[in-house]
């Protein structure tokens, strides 16, 4: 509850609180106590042997994972506004996210809208250390400090942005032409596209249709079933346990 952003079911259950009296006192040591209840769970056998020969004792290495990066586009036209968000993560791995907008501004405050979703997300995940890249070249100056926002309908966006940086921390911008921003701006035109009178909701599933073997006989599906089965009894778990 002490997140500086709640989503809408946090908001509800806050507001369900106000009637209590809650008074919560952070444990301390968490990571000692985790050690704690963790052994007395699992405790070690009587034959286990134990030693003290740790080889490289005196080594340390410290690996410091670079920064994710953060592509955002937004766009707007008469018949609907979509955003795109694509996160880069230290190890390559590309999250792409794409939001319809349910109201219908220009590209600016789109852009606006796109920056602060990712921005939220970032927050939520607490990656403290992010580079920012858009295609907007007003929107990342004005960031920056370079423009002024002389729109009033602006300012709230932009404030807010300013201090969803603020809390992530390490936070670098940077504008990037739209061939670079490629990934961003298909998922924003995507999410706008799909904008339909009404605001209906749509549904992007992934899925892999495997068809069933029409020449296997029953005993063979049987027998592949049992095995299935017997294979889901072994926890998957005990490995990193021992």
């Amino acid at each position: 509850m002490s997140k500086p952003v709640l989503n809408d079911r946090l908001v509800r259950w806050y507001l369900q609180f106000q009637q209590f009296k809650i008074v919560h006192i952070p444990q301390k040591a968490v990571k000692g106590q985790a050690l704690a209840d963790f052994l007395a769970v699992h405790p070690i056998p009587d034959d286990w042997e134990l030693t003290d020969e740790l080889p490289d004792e005196d080594a340390m290495v410290i690996e410091v994972q670079p920064p994710w990066k953060m592509y955002f586009d937004g766009a707007a036209h008469r018949e609907g506004a979509g955003a795109g968000v694509v996160f880069v993560t230290s190890q390559g791995e590309v999250l792409p996210y794409s939001f319809t907008l349910t109201q219908h501004w220009t590209n600016n405050v789109a852009e606006y809208q796109a920056l602060i979703l990712g921005l939220k997300m970032a927050v939520d995940m607490r990656q403290l250390q992010l580079h920012i890249y858009g295609d907007s070249e007003l929107v990342i100056n004005r960031l920056l400090g370079s423009y002024e926002v002389k729109k009033p309908e602006l300012r709230p966006y932009h404030g807010y942005a300013q201090k969803l940086i603020g809390w992530l921390g390490n936070v670098t911008l940077q504008h990037v032409p739209r061939k670079e921003n490629k990934k961003a701006d298909a998922l924003s035109a995507l999410a706008s596209t799909l904008t339909l009178p009404g605001q209906t909701k749509i549904t992007i599933c992934q899925k892999w249709i495997v068809p069933p073997d029409e020449n296997e006989d029953e005993e063979s599906k049987l027998e592949r079933l049992v095995a299935v089965a017997e294979f889901e009894k072994v926890d998957w778990r005990q490995t990193m346990i021992d």
